[in-house]
């Protein structure tokens, strides 16, 4: 049984800046965290690392100074702003998304799982007001753990306690690609967020999609590429 492990932002979702408004909102009177955040590249970075980094140039100190209780805080304010934004209907699914996850889920040698640096409450809320959250069966989250490659790890261990023998990541990001690899897992990129297929190609994934608006070539890709682990 092959396990299917999606990233979420850029991957299946698509949304106008609502996740950066809403650590905006969650950073609240932080000048200095605010002026970092306009200027990140926040694709394929984990939630906790994200909110890390803000503190930490808050403070013109180094992300490992920061004291874990600040960054619950900051996370906690995040994701209150979050549900905001998704009552809002601030999250859509991407193209051809809608026709693959179902096509996906009903086949018995395949689970749906996730391997992205939201937390897991985040998650929920963004692939709920996608309409989507209901194929996926388990993941790995950023409230699992902080570097991206652990993330991929509880992801393959708990697809594996659910009866997988190989897995794939997917992803639109060079660290979902890089992540999967220092696991020991083939991956996917699908050109959906800010990086082209050339952008993806150059970091060596198994397999490179345009986006993910055919179905059926889709499918096919993604059980034919390579199995087993690196």
């Amino acid at each position: 049984m092959r396990a299917l492990l999606f990233d979420i932002d850029g991957t299946l979702t698509r949304s106008a800046g609502a996740g950066a408004r809403a650590l905006a909102s969650a950073l609240g009177a932080r000048p200095r965290a605010g002026e970092e955040l306009r200027k990140m590249r926040l694709d394929g970075m984990t939630d906790r690392a994200i909110a890390r980094t803000l503190l930490a140039a808050e403070r013109h100190g180094a992300p490992h100074d920061v004291p874990e209780a600040d960054i619950d805080a900051v996370l906690s304010q995040y994701l209150r702003a979050l549900e905001q934004e998704c009552a809002a209907k601030s999250y859509a699914a991407l193209p051809g998304v809608t026709e693959l996850l179902p096509r996906l889920a009903g086949r018995s040698d395949v689970l749906l799982g996730l391997c992205t640096g939201n937390l897991e409450t985040g998650a929920r809320l963004k692939l709920g007001c996608a309409g989507v959250w209901q194929y996926f069966r388990f993941g790995g989250y950023g409230s699992d753990a902080e570097p991206r490659p652990d993330i991929v790890r509880v992801a393959w261990r708990r697809a594996r306690e659910l009866g997988a023998s190989d897995a794939l990541v997917i992803g639109d990001t060079p660290r979902d690609i890089l992540a999967a690899h220092e696991a020991g897992l083939p991956a996917c990129g699908v050109a959906t967020g800010r990086c082209s297929v050339h952008d993806l190609a150059t970091h060596g994934p198994e397999v490179i999609l345009k986006d993910l608006t055919d179905a059926a070539r889709t499918e096919q890709l993604l059980l034919g590429a390579t199995s087993g682990t690196r």
